[in-house]
């Protein structure tokens, strides 16, 4: 089962997230994947956070896209860094493990794209989206999955966009949603996984992979 951090580790005791250090910290734990959110900001460069604006994950205030780099460089993301470029990321955890790039924002998935290919790391990460018509694009050379809250048209639009996995939120899957997935070829990645006994379940269920605020809670023997 693959361990994904989710935006890195940024569960209690907080130490940001979508930073730099919670992605180390998430590794540290023993995720052996990590899941971030991309979008572009008002230069034209992709950024690594969440939301459409700065309020809740830095101390500053606006939206990404109406700050340049240089700008957003001058809030603190946690533990005094800001917010990352993608670049950077990719480049720091390419080679370590898994990545899982969700994209956010319409119309980047070409540039995603070409950013991994440089780097020769397509086959170090997987791109999802719940906006399923910004992936294919990114196929064949870029495996990717489709992140979904609901399992109406997951399995058609799987085969239509040649994914390779599918990401349904945790409360879907069951072990005949496994089987289903296993039948047609794909991975299936819940999201968002953080209470021991949903941990040990997935784990029992041989999931493919979850997603997780607190990668050390999968690494206990009591999961």
């Amino acid at each position: 089962m693959i361990i994904f951090g989710h935006r890195g580790a940024p569960g209690y005791p907080r130490r940001g997230e979508n930073t730099m250090a919670s992605f180390q910290k998430a590794l540290y734990c023993g995720a052996t994947g990590l899941e971030f959110d991309v979008r572009r900001c008002g230069d034209g460069r992709l950024v690594v956070i969440h939301d459409d604006t700065i309020d809740r994950t830095t101390n500053g205030r606006g939206r990404v896209e109406n700050l340049s780099y240089k700008e957003l460089q001058r809030f603190d993301a946690g533990n005094g860094e800001p917010v990352p470029l993608l670049t950077n990321v990719l480049d720091q955890f390419g080679g370590q493990c898994l990545l899982n790039l969700e994209l956010k924002d319409a119309g980047i998935a070409s540039v995603v794209k070409n950013l991994i290919l440089e780097r020769r790391l397509e086959r170090q990460v997987i791109v999802s989206s719940f906006e399923w018509q910004e992936l294919p694009q990114l196929t064949p050379e870029i495996p990717i999955g489709l992140l979904s809250s609901k399992l109406q048209d997951l399995f058609p639009a799987a085969r239509e966009f040649g994914a390779s996995a599918i990401h349904p939120r945790r409360d879907l899957v069951s072990g005949s949603l496994i089987a289903t997935a296993r039948e047609a070829g794909l991975r299936i990645h819940a999201w968002t996984v953080n209470d021991p006994d949903e941990i040990r379940r997935f784990r029992n269920l041989e999931i493919d992979g979850i997603f997780t605020d607190f990668p050390e809670r999968c690494s206990t023997p009591a999961s």
